[in-house]
């Protein structure tokens, strides 16, 4: 199964599997940020980042640590040491961080997570994402957007075209692998709920961490 999600991520540059985590870990997790959430989301309000998402990255792990069932979890690792390992003797975490989309929000800019390495050698991806759905994530609040293919375009300091892009639909539980290079960014959340995620990003490990 591995091997197949590997394959679709390299053709597609993102790919989603479905109800990988148990529902009542991730419950769990949910219950872990919660108060992270609520006491330091709104502090990395940005015309980025949004005015209403919230988020929590900073000691994640002491806060929530049965998120690292997530982030080591044996699907991630094998996707990540099929697309990374060829280019470095190791890989790391770069950074982890939960997000939760308030109803309100509005569509993120498109962009790609590798933009902070000025680096470009085709065929070496830099890193993967990987975001785990805490929520059902749909269209309607704040799925995650993603430009099929745009893991192809070359590096440019103009945005490309990237008006094609699709939302990830998936339950709760469900995880979406994204390519470093993939252009991608949350959905605006125009339902009456927050939908919340988990996203780790991996990558070569002589490159310094995002965070």
């Amino acid at each position: 199964e591995t091997g197949s999600v590997v394959e679709a991520l390299r053709r597609d540059g993102a790919v989603v599997v479905k109800e990988l985590a148990e529902s009542s870990l991730v419950e769990i997790i949910r219950a872990e940020l919660r108060p992270q959430f609520d006491a330091y989301g709104l502090k990395t309000r940005s015309d980025f980042n949004g005015a209403r998402t919230l988020r929590c990255s900073t000691s994640l792990l002491s806060s929530a640590p049965s998120a690292a069932s997530l982030i080591d979890h044996d699907m991630v690792v094998g996707v990540a040491n099929a697309v990374l390992l060829p280019h470095c003797a190791t890989y790391q975490v770069g950074s982890i961080s939960g997000i939760e989309i308030l109803p309100g929000q509005p569509d993120q800019a498109l962009h790609r997570d590798d933009s902070l390495y000025p680096i470009e050698n085709a065929g070496m991806e830099l890193q993967i994402g990987a975001m785990w759905a805490l929520d059902d994530f749909t269209a309607e609040n704040g799925g995650t957007r993603v430009v099929l293919g745009s893991h192809r375009f070359l590096r440019s300091w103009h945005l490309p075209g990237v008006s094609d892009w699709e939302s990830a639909v998936m339950s709760s539980g469900s995880l979406l692998f994204y390519m470093g290079s993939t252009w991608h960014g949350g959905g605006s959340n125009q339902s009456n709920a927050p939908r919340m995620g988990l996203i780790n990003t991996y990558s070569l490990g002589w490159l310094r961490q995002e965070s």
